[in-house]
């Protein structure tokens, strides 16, 4: 099973933190410990693979930081064109016992896509998409396409991938499977590992493979996973209880030991510490035939958490959460402007927005929300460019607040946290 774990990634071992210093801290930064350790011999190895790898300065230090608050110099970045060149790639540092980090958008809050080894970034070749199936809702995609382009692909036939991550203007099919993200609509959706079909993948010794339910590959691996699980069963049934539906990150071992034997199952949400992920194959579920969004006003935020628990029994496809910091960091932003005069936020102060969104049965939906006169006020979107205005805003959140004015910045450094109601 040692090939399975890739030898040159450990990233995310807890460990690891303690390695990690706060960019923030200090403009000065230390040099990476691979920068200055790797000798002539391996940086000649990693020169010579059939892979686009730069050593240079800018490029590492382009590559030290993602969306965290972490910086780490890498000792070198590679952009494979292909499988077969980040399996070169891939084996020439585990050769040279260099970590390997896989990387996609970097749209992480948490540091997950950078390191001091290689990084193997995918966002800059692997991009396609193709393979659509309309019969079998499926496509095939690049580790390195982006959702928004996928989901703008899919739109002509009535199709879309169903996670819907805050980031998905930037966020890529291999981070949001490495990571298992969900989105707002996880309650209609599921997770991103929910909607993955098969995956290649490349290992730690180089290795391609596929894997999924119609593919027999790593077949030792797979049943040695299974004896673990299963020898473990009770404290998955204890600690990863059914219904637990938005779970940020880990390895999916409740989803393998309760679904198929799926190492899709178990690759989704490992954060590149399994495998490289390189091309996956997708289900796509159809557009929404309708969308109804429902507002609702709050003088404080404790009230409009307990609302959201009051709000389960009338099966929302979401519900989302602003609050003052917020939207008070739109005024005097004129592409904001009409998303504040629709909440009316000038005229009618409040501390707290939840965005109820409905799929289906949408009229019937909205007026039983609005009859629940919970909050201050309820508002009803009365067309979709009206939703897309309150959902822009939303989607802009984290724009917003770090690009607030003055010193004091609020300081990205945690990622989804998920309560059972």
């Amino acid at each position: 099973m040692s090939a399975f774990i890739v030898a040159a990634s450990y990233e995310f071992l807890p460990w690891r933190a303690r390695e990690i210093a706060p960019r923030r801290l200090s403009s000065r930064q230390p040099p990476s410990i691979f920068a200055c350790l790797m000798n002539s011999t391996e940086q000649n190895a990693l020169g010579a693979v059939d892979c686009d790898i730069s050593f240079d300065n800018l490029t590492r230090q382009l590559y030290a930081t993602d969306a965290s608050i972490y910086q780490i110099v890498p000792a070198a970045v590679a952009f494979p064109r292909t499988a077969q060149q980040a399996s070169s790639a891939i084996r020439a540092a585990a050769d040279a016992a260099i970590s390997v980090t896989p990387r996609g958008a970097g749209s992480g809050l948490v540091g997950g896509a950078i390191g001091d080894g290689l990084i193997v970034e995918f966002s800059r070749h692997n991009r396609d998409i193709y393979d659509l199936d309309l019969e079998k809702r499926t496509v095939r995609v690049g580790a390195g396409a982006v959702l928004d382009t996928l989901n703008a692909f899919l739109k002509p036939h009535g199709l879309c991938f169903g996670p819907d991550v805050a980031t998905s203007s930037r966020a890529t099919l291999g981070g949001m499977i490495a990571n298992n993200s969900s989105g707002a609509r996880v309650p209609v959706y599921g997770t991103t590992a929910d909607h993955v079909r098969s995956l290649e993948i490349v290992l730690g010794d180089g290795r391609i493979e596929n894997i999924g339910l119609d593919h027999d590959s790593l077949s030792q691996e797979r049943a040695l996973i299974s004896q673990l699980i299963v020898r473990h069963a009770a404290d998955i049934a204890k600690w990863m209880p059914p219904g637990l539906q938005k779970r940020w990150p880990g390895y999916g071992i409740d989803r393998f030991l309760r679904l198929a034997p799926d190492l899709n199952n178990i690759m989704a949400g490992s954060e590149g510490t399994l495998a490289a992920i390189f091309s996956a194959e997708l289900n796509i579920v159809p557009l929404p035939r309708e969308k109804g969004l429902g507002l609702i006003f709050f003088a404080s935020v404790a009230d409009a958490m307990q609302a959201t628990v009051e709000l389960l029994d009338l099966k929302p496809a979401s519900i989302e959460h602003i609050d003052r910091v917020l939207f008070d960091q739109t005024k005097g932003q004129l592409n904001f402007q009409a998303a504040r005069d629709l909440l009316e936020l000038d005229t009618k102060p409040c501390e707290a927005i939840l965005l109820v969104e409905f799929y289906e049965d949408v009229a019937d939906r909205l007026a039983a929300l609005a009859s629940r006169r919970l909050g201050l006020r309820t508002t009803i979107c009365k067309s979709n460019a009206e939703i897309n205005l309150v959902l822009g805003m939303r989607k802009a959140g984290l724009t917003l607040l770090t690009g607030r004015k003055g010193d004091a910045k609020p300081v990205t450094c945690i990622e989804d946290t998920a309560v059972r109601p």
